[in-house]
């Protein structure tokens, strides 16, 4: 009897050492992809479609292996993006709170580019407002009034995520958490201080060749810049990330996410200023 039990713990202990391989097998297949696309842009399975048991948390930990893995071959964080930062959206992917993910170096665009869609495996245009702090900050910040002493700058900006997933119908948040949050290309336009600017209150207008897109306001992320800065700030430090001095943090869509189309664009975010570019 006791020889049977033994066989059977074994049996147990060599089955649940294959499935913890097998899954760590799936998740650097998912790395080595993820990595492999924002280098040179591809498609790539759902994370999901090859880790069944896949939730936020492990996505966030892909999320770090994945930034892990591009700083070894030397491409820096340059920043923070927040995203989902409405509620219907986040519904719509089948989470309830916000995401983020780093923004990188090779990734960062000035005002005026040129943009290629054949950079680009599904490029999308956001507009939003980015924010510079004056101090390195890795501790959780407090409330809002603290963080309004740490800002240093802000700036118009534009991100131009790439949905690079091969299923879009099945895409839900976890798979977004792997992949940054489709983190590819931004644009920061003229930085102004805090003080020159009120957050609270911008109005977006998005055009292309001359003609209305879409119109937004700063309120559209989180219902407020500053909750919405906040919880990027104090996301990004639980995610164990430091935040730079010099570092962009962008937090969130300002009116629509609107695929990217052949054109002349322009944002123009009122006081805080406008960023002109170009889809060939």
């Amino acid at each position: 009897m006791r020889r049977v039990a033994a066989l059977f713990s074994g049996l147990l202990v060599a089955v649940l050492c294959l499935i913890a391989f097998a899954a760590h097998a799936g998740e650097e297949d998912v790395v080595k992809a993820i990595v492999a696309a924002k280098i040179t842009p591809k498609q790539f399975a759902l994370p999901s479609a090859q880790l069944p048991d896949l939730t936020l948390e492990k996505g966030y930990a892909i999320q770090r292996k994945v930034t892990e893995a591009l700083a070894k071959q030397g491409v820096p964080i340059s920043g923070f993006k927040a995203g989902l930062t409405a509620k219907p959206i986040q519904k719509k992917f089948g989470v309830d709170t916000a995401l983020l993910g780093p923004l990188f170096k090779p990734g960062e665009l000035a005002p005026g580019a040129e943009i290629a869609m054949k950079d680009f495996v599904k490029p999308f245009i956001e507009v939003e407002i980015g924010y510079f702090l004056a101090k390195k900050v890795d501790k959780p910040v407090k409330d809002a009034e603290e963080l309004k002493k740490l800002v240093k700058e802000v700036c118009p900006a534009i991100e131009l995520p790439d949905l690079r997933y091969a299923d879009l119908k099945n895409l839900k948040g976890p798979d977004l958490a792997c992949d940054a949050v489709a983190s590819a290309k931004y644009i920061a336009g003229k930085r102004v201080p805090l003080s020159q600017a009120d957050v609270s209150q911008v109005k977006v207008t998005l055009s292309m060749d001359g003609k209305t897109v879409f119109e937004g306001k700063s309120s559209d992320a989180m219902g407020n810049q500053w909750d919405a800065l906040l919880w990027l700030v104090n996301s990004v430090v639980k995610q164990g990330h430091a935040i730079e001095p010099g570092q962009i943090l962008i937090t969130g869509a300002l009116g629509k996410m609107v695929p990217a189309k052949p054109g002349v664009y322009e944002a123009d975010l009122g006081d805080l200023g406008s960023i002109g570019f170009s889809v060939k």
